[in-house]
């Protein structure tokens, strides 16, 4: 079902996105004969809904290419931030030049799975629907993604991204695990791949480069820790999973993964659901470890939320709208479900 807010705003992107960045590759275009089509998120951080229907006019920002993903969080009050909860609005969120599997097309929306994020809703990613505007059917970028060494952001939650070899020019803020591929390393410039055809540059020292997933280093406990602290702050989303804004598993989730590690989208499914941890003990728990939080302490399917221990009685955690990214004490109320350990 498709909103008329979200029908007005489909035909403004339409229009206007396609100059946003240059393109190569101008005629590719969705074949709605082929099952599943891969694409490639061409903005910032591309969030996730449940249906077209679901956007408010606040969220307008949201939706756009570019991207405005700092105006739209700035200008939400927490009852609107509690509002994409309780509606169930938001489901998660894909970072630029990541691949997404195209699933369906209407009226100027996608219907994508995002792989990397395990859920049980599908074997194939985490699903929603996002303007078409905002994924790429470049196929030469898939390419270079899957032949090329990429550069992660991981020395901060944001960093930006230049036109320009001189690094003068801003193309746009992106966010920590954005990985892009590595076309060239002049000195302390990168020169990236990017959707839709052309390049753009980093500085070196925001990123590191690898040849592949399995390089990442496996991390220690104090790894995650140092990452979790670059999030100290930021606001609460639901289906937050970037370094603008995160919720509990969002915040969980890319702690991991942008150590190499895959774990399961939601609360839940990090808990009960392919690549969950092992299960540990009160009196065992060591940091890094997730704490899980349940309505019925007998049924993982009712735990809806996630926390990292970080030692010392403490933990971190993406809490509820209106509460920044913090390190508080650790519960273990009525409602704790347990804790399991994801590093050997």
């Amino acid at each position: 079902m498709f909103s008329t807010f979200a029908t007005q705003v489909t035909l403004a992107l339409i229009l206007g996105a396609a100059n946003a960045f240059p393109s190569s590759n101008k005629s590719t275009k969705f074949d709605a004969r082929i099952s599943v089509q891969p694409g490639y998120i061409n903005v910032a951080v591309a969030t996730l809904w449940t249906d077209s229907s679901k956007p408010r006019a606040i969220d307008e920002p949201a939706l756009a290419n570019p991207v405005q993903i700092e105006k739209w969080l700035n200008d939400m009050n927490v009852t609107e931030y509690r509002d994409l909860t309780s509606n169930s609005r938001t489901q998660t969120q894909a970072l630029y030049g990541a691949r997404v599997d195209i699933l369906n097309y209407e009226s100027g929306w996608y219907e994508i799975a995002v792989p990397g994020e395990a859920t049980p809703k599908n074997n194939l990613g985490y699903p929603g629907w996002v303007p078409a505007s905002q994924v790429s059917l470049d196929q030469g970028y898939g390419k270079l993604q899957s032949s090329k060494p990429f550069a992660t952001i991981n020395k901060a939650a944001t960093v930006p991204l230049y036109r320009d070899p001189s690094l003068t020019s801003k193309l746009m803020e992106i966010v920590y695990d954005t990985r892009l591929p590595v076309l060239k390393k002049r000195g302390s410039v990168i020169e990236v791949a990017v959707p839709d055809g052309g390049s753009a540059y980093l500085f070196a020292h925001d990123t590191t480069i690898y040849k592949s997933v399995s390089e990442i280093p496996y991390p220690t406990s104090l790894d995650l820790i140092n990452t979790a602290k670059l999030f100290i702050g930021l606001p609460y989303l639901w289906g937050g999973m970037s370094g603008f804004a995160f919720d509990c598993s969002g915040l969980t989730h890319t702690i991991y993964h942008s150590h190499g590690i895959s774990i399961g989208r939601d609360a839940d499914a990090q808990a009960d659901f392919t690549g969950h941890g092992i299960q540990v003990t009160k009196a065992d728990l060591q940091p890094a470890d997730l704490m899980f939080y349940a309505s019925n302490l007998s049924d993982p399917n009712t735990i809806y939320h996630v926390a990292m221990y970080i030692g010392e009685g403490e933990m971190v955690e993406a809490y509820d709208a209106g509460t920044p990214v913090r390190i508080t004490t650790a519960r273990f109320g009525e409602q704790y479900w347990g804790a399991e350990r994801f590093l050997h």
